[in-house]
């Protein structure tokens, strides 16, 4: 169902908001002066990593997803340019409206199972509860727009606030999702780094919930062992759990298979049962796209990391507020994304494209205005620029039609992986299963699994 929800809003945004700005999107993309030396060797390891990849068309369906979500981080930056103080207002309304429902929601549900709750079920609605934490790894921070995005902050929002997102703290502490709350941390850390006295009420925001959040894990804690005193822990904090062995498995891929790696979506397809990702952005895309193309992407959020602080510093002392909730939502969902699969999750890669446009796109001007000078619209939009547009919808109708295949064909193949793994238990990807092997046992001729 989120999936189907994750879709029914990309089209809707490529089809509406993405023909309106072809031209800006364009020009994005084209890029200017020297960024060509970088863009055609990237794009030429990328389509050479397709087309021979062990599965092209399985390789194009995660080229079409990873081109979308690129594309859905660029439309919310150019988007952003055209929030008003009033949209700011509204969006983080919209945001702090979410997370009390969620509260709620929640609170009700865990008060129905108390007696024989699990820790997936402090993130009721979610089928694993670290989707749950990639989700409130952005949208936390930037439900404090609410307090920041208004003429005059008060003490009353802050505290009006701080009731869902203890909730929310609480499930986070409770569900040990430590990639999650460390990325909060390092999010409220880098935010106070930059910002200083400017962040003061966020900060003070999120750390009132957390400090409640922290206490009702303490004290209202269902999960606790009636065992000896002080066992607090339902797993041992300090492990990798399993993230290390996933970690050296894709380093080692993407120097045995160098430059272009194991093949996009290849982890899942490695004869291994096991976790279908390595649970980190970039050696993922080492392990599948090959070394090189991982070097660029950690430039590229270097880089970016870059802007936002060059930019924070030169933002009025009015926006820094805003801005440092935009900042914090960024910070926390990349530290994030390097222990989980967020980017594969459907909130999750939703909540990346989100936290990571806003930031991007703060302080761009809207087409038009007097600060638009050097960037503005062209008269006429190129007929290139209707071409990548088409591209675009083209890439997200394949997307539509593979995924939907690839994901009966896991919900068909599972009980074969089952059997194989000797129990029942899911790897979360695009699918059920995630193992690409399993599907070929039952579907060999499948079209999917065509090479050229």
């Amino acid at each position: 169902m989120q999936r189907i929800a994750q879709w029914m809003l990309t089209v809707g945004l490529f089809a509406g908001a993405g023909f309106a700005l072809r031209g800006e999107l364009y020009i994005q993309l084209a890029g200017e002066g020297g960024r060509g030396v970088i863009a055609l060797p990237a794009l030429a390891l990328i389509i050479a990593a397709v087309l021979l990849a062990p599965m092209p068309w399985v390789a194009l369906l995660e080229f079409s997803y990873l081109v979308l979500l690129s594309a859905l981080i660029l439309l919310v930056a150019l988007l952003t340019s055209y929030l008003s103080s009033w949209g700011w207002r509204l969006f983080g309304a919209g945001v702090a409206l979410f997370c009390l429902a969620y509260a709620i929601f929640s609170a009700d549900y865990i008060a129905f199972v108390w007696s024989f709750s699990n820790r997936h079920d402090f993130g009721p609605g979610f089928a694993n509860v670290r989707l749950f934490a990639d989700m409130a790894a952005g949208v936390m921070p930037l439900a404090l727009l609410y307090v920041v995005a208004r003429p005059h902050v008060s003490w009353p929002a802050a505290a009006l606030l701080s009731l869902p997102l203890s909730v929310w703290w609480w499930m986070l502490w409770v569900s040990e999702s430590r990639a999650a709350l460390l990325g909060l941390v390092l999010g409220a850390a880098a935010v106070l780094l930059l910002f200083g006295r400017s962040a003061r009420w966020p900060l003070l925001t999120l750390a009132l919930s957390a400090m409640i959040g922290l206490l009702g894990w303490w004290f209202l804690n269902p999960l606790v062992g009636s065992g000896a005193e002080g066992e607090r822990f339902l797993r041992d904090i300090a492990s990798s759990s399993g993230r290390m062995a996933l970690w050296g498995d894709a380093l080692r891929y993407s120097l045995e298979n160098f430059p272009l790696g194991l093949g996009p979506m290849m982890f899942a397809g490695d004869g291994n049962l096991r976790s279908a990702s390595a649970h980190n952005l970039i050696f993922n895309i080492a392990a599948e796209w090959g070394l090189p193309l991982a070097l660029l992407l950690l430039a590229l959020l270097l880089y970016a990391s870059w802007v936002i602080a060059k930019r924070a510093r030169r933002l009025p002392e009015a926006d820094k507020p805003v801005y440092a909730c935009l900042v914090m939502a960024f910070v926390s969902v990349m530290v994030n994304v390097q222990f989980a699969g967020a980017h594969i999750a459907p909130v999750g890669s939703l909540v990346l494209a989100l936290a990571t446009g806003l930031a991007l796109g703060y302080s761009l001007p809207a087409l038009g205005s007097s600060a638009s000078a050097g960037r503005a619209a062209p008269a006429a939009v190129p007929v290139r620029a209707t071409v990548l547009w088409a591209a675009l919808m083209l890439l997200l109708a394949y997307a539509l039609l593979a995924g939907a295949e690839l994901y009966w064909l896991a919900a068909d193949s599972a009980t074969t992986c089952f059997q194989s793994l000797g129990r029942a238990y899911y790897y979360p990807r695009f699918w059920p299963q995630g193992r690409l092997e399993c599907m070929q046992e039952i579907a060999p001729n499948h079209w999917l699994f065509w090479r050229w």
